[in-house]
């Protein structure tokens, strides 16, 4: 096993520049499946999760100095990006698309729907055939998919310049325990007691399986291929900590806050249809 301390501050990636290629394929099939089973509520959460896991990747922390660099850093076929990028622009945008935004748009749909089932679960204390089949069908697809774009990559030689990224999380990983403790404990406030009248613990423990799932989906194919040449204790780091610093947040917006928004909006235009009929 490895451990080195600088692993978990320096997390790094070397692929190829068609790992960019394959997993825009790939992407196109998984929103097709998505628009195909019409789950317009996991694409949309998709979209604004991918938009704003972009502004920190690829703007705030390329932007933000750090030891006489830039917390995120790249280099591609030999050449570092300055910045500001200038003809490089197009270049990092697609490796920042395929990091970011595809990420996000195969994520954040998949737990959206995990959410969805959770939720069935609870009610019903048992998923359904339909729910297995799809529990099943998105997943295996999800992490199908993750496994086979950087095996593409290397066997199909379309362009195989080197693409090498590090992010300089030394200020950052402390702020991971932290929400991940904080996350967990307001879950565990609201599920795990009576305070909201919707005590159950399973639900606790289904979003931390759902957590360190999507962490498993993300960082084994990284590890498997070593595009991320980590050792065993980085990965398991990854896994618990990497999704689930957001997951309890996350699905307390899906669960409580998303759903009272949408009926306060609703209670707000039938009180205008009110008032429009009543002094019409």
């Amino acid at each position: 096993m490895i451990f080195e301390f600088e692993l978990f501050i320096e997390p790094t990636r070397y692929f190829q520049y068609d790992y960019i290629l394959f997993d825009v394929i790939f992407l196109t099939i998984w929103l097709y499946l998505l628009i195909r089973n019409r789950e317009w509520s996991a694409l949309s959460f998709g979209l604004i999760c991918g938009l704003i896991v972009y502004f920190i990747d690829a703007v705030w922390w390329w932007n933000t100095p750090i030891d006489g660099t830039y917390i995120r850093e790249y280099w591609i076929d030999g050449n570092q990006l300055i910045n500001p990028l200038g003809e490089y622009f197009w270049i990092k945008f697609s490796c920042d698309f395929m990091m970011c935004i595809s990420y996000s748009l195969f994520a954040f749909p998949w737990m959206w729907i995990m959410f969805e089932k959770i939720k069935r679960k609870t009610l019903k204390n048992n998923f359904n055939k339909q729910d297995k089949k799809e529990i099943k069908f998105y997943t295996l697809f999800f992490l199908g998919a993750w496994m086979l774009i950087p095996f593409l990559s290397i066997i199909v030689p379309l362009n195989d310049s080197i693409v090498y990224t590090v992010r300089h999380m030394e200020s950052q990983i402390n702020v991971w325990i932290i929400n991940i403790i904080i996350g967990y404990s307001i879950l565990t406030l609201l599920y795990g007691t009576n305070i909201i009248k919707r005590k159950n613990y399973k639900i606790i423990g289904y979003v931390f399986i759902v957590g360190c799932a999507e962490s498993f989906f993300m960082e084994f194919p990284l590890f498997f291929y070593r595009i991320r040449p980590t050792g065993l204790i980085f990965l398991l780091f990854e896994i618990v900590f990497l999704v689930n610093q957001g997951v309890p947040y996350l699905f307390i917006a899906y669960n409580l806050v998303i759903p009272t928004i949408f009926k306060q909006i609703k209670h707000m235009k039938e009180k205008d249809i009110e008032l429009y009929v009543k002094y019409e």
